[in-house]
């Protein structure tokens, strides 16, 4: 699998900014005690899938022979 981990860490954050945006709509009559918590919810889900990213890439690294093979292979854009 090739893939660039770049690519990967901007989608992760669309979709965070994208959650974090429709919580933004309802901070008129949500308190502010359950929109802190759901916005730790939506960080603590973020930081989750940048270690997904983040184990995905050094297993590719592994399987194509370090960094410069997988650089080779999917030059950066």
């Amino acid at each position: 699998m090739e893939f660039i981990k770049n690519d990967l860490i901007n989608a992760v954050l669309e979709k965070y900014f994208e959650t974090f945006a429709k919580t933004l709509d309802t901070a008129d009559y949500v308190p502010a005690k359950y929109g802190k918590r759901i916005h730790a919810f939506i960080f603590k889900n973020m930081k989750r899938k940048f270690r997904e990213v983040n184990r995905a890439y050094k297993k590719q690294k592994k399987e194509t022979g370090g960094a410069a093979a997988s650089l080779r292979a999917a030059p950066p854009v």
